[in-house]
């Protein structure tokens, strides 16, 4: 039995996918950002401690993700990079 749709219905069933598309295209999206200022903040996060000659702590920090978020914290209150 073939459902036939009334353009309403149908109007309405192609905004609810494409809101859904775009809602996964807008995650996908901020996951990407989200590890790339990760990543921006590790890398700063290492090469202060590389100056700093804390060399035992960048090792300890790549390895340990709750001590690299007390680096982190220690860092950005520190006015490091």
């Amino acid at each position: 039995m073939t459902r036939v749709l009334t353009y309403e219905q149908d109007t309405e069933m192609r905004c609810r996918q494409a809101r859904a598309e775009g809602l996964e295209e807008g995650m996908e999206k901020g996951m990407e950002k989200g590890m790339e200022k990760g990543m921006d903040q590790f890398g700063g996060l290492v090469s202060y401690l590389i100056d700093e000659g804390r060399l035992d702590d960048a090792k300890r920090a790549a390895a340990d993700a709750s001590y690299r978020d007390l680096l982190l914290a220690e860092f950005e209150v520190g006015g490091g990079c």
